[in-house]
């Protein structure tokens, strides 16, 4: 049970984190003027398909934990009904299926600039309402809009910088088959001003975060959810290196050197092995205790 919990957590979270990043890319990175999306509509298709079905795992164990029940029993239609329909969780998971449904049908419409506004702001929401699925949902009141904001916005934020490395690097592949180095150059200049905007809030979000989850230095390096924090900060690190060796050394040859180019590649395919990494941290970090709970 623990197991598809954490997959299907890690899956929907890697999933819900690249839908925005798919919107955002093209519009404020690719800037299309001609083409009609095909590329980012079908790597968004693929996002939310996998979102629907490690969605779906996901609430399936957390089911059979809430009701104590093995894997097959929870399948009963009314124990997960019950679920469903009378706990906070459930009737989360309501309101995203309703939004990832909404975002299914503007992907249906091959054409229409308005299509790619929506479609980020649809899938912001699917991802920002991972919140409500979280820590920061269970927080008491004193603290839990506070984290909830915290979460959002670094959930957010993960979506631009590691996530969005996926579909700039899928974008930036295809720059390099066209032969298009004026194209590639510039897609990466202004993936850098995107990633270095967000940064910020990543880094602001997730002190927040560590503040009230791990409560202590003490429980940083004493308890599971510290040592698996820790790591994640550890990948963290070694992504934003690469990143700025890309920023530094073959960004600024990228106009006159397609070697920078094919560099810069390499760099950002290991930044997205790093980042699903990452998500993967994350994924386990959500089935743990925080650091703060007393007792710990």
């Amino acid at each position: 049970m623990t197991e598809l919990l954490i997959l299907s957590r890690a899956v929907h979270f890697c999933a819900c984190l690249v839908l925005p990043a798919v919107f955002a890319v093209r519009l404020l990175v690719e800037r299309p003027a001609a083409d009609d999306g095909r590329a980012a509509r079908r790597l968004a298709g693929v996002c939310l398909v996998a979102a629907a079905g490690s969605g779906f795992g996901w609430f399936w164990a957390a089911a059979a934990g809430m009701n104590g029940s093995g894997l097959m029993t929870a399948l009963n239609p009314q124990l997960f009904g019950l679920v469903l329909w009378q706990t906070p969780p459930g009737q989360v998971w309501i309101v995203r299926t309703g939004i990832a449904l909404a975002l299914g049908v503007v992907l249906c419409f091959p054409r229409g600039g308005w299509r790619w506004i929506t479609g980020l702001v649809l899938a912001a929401g699917l991802l920002g309402s991972l919140a409500w699925l979280g820590h920061a949902g269970a927080g008491e009141d004193g603290r839990r809009a506070v984290m909830l904001t915290a979460d959002v916005s670094h959930l957010l934020a993960a979506s631009a910088w590691p996530a969005g490395l996926l579909p700039f690097a899928l974008l930036l592949r295809r720059q390099l088959k066209e032969k298009t180095a004026a194209g590639a150059y510039a897609s990466a200049q202004r993936f850098s001003v995107m990633s270095l905007f967000t940064v910020g809030t990543l880094v602001t979000s997730g002190l927040v975060n560590a503040f009230f989850l791990v409560g202590s230095f003490r429980a940083l390096v004493t308890t599971d959810y510290g040592w698996f924090l820790t790591l994640k900060l550890l990948l963290v690190v070694a992504a934003l290196a690469l990143g700025a060796w890309n920023l530094l050394f073959h960004e600024p040859r990228m106009q006159t050197d397609p070697a920078a180019t094919e560099g810069m590649l390499r760099k950002v395919w290991m930044e997205v092995a790093l980042g699903t990494l990452i998500v993967s941290v994350v994924a386990i970090l959500g089935t743990l205790a925080p650091g703060s709970v007393p007792g710990r």
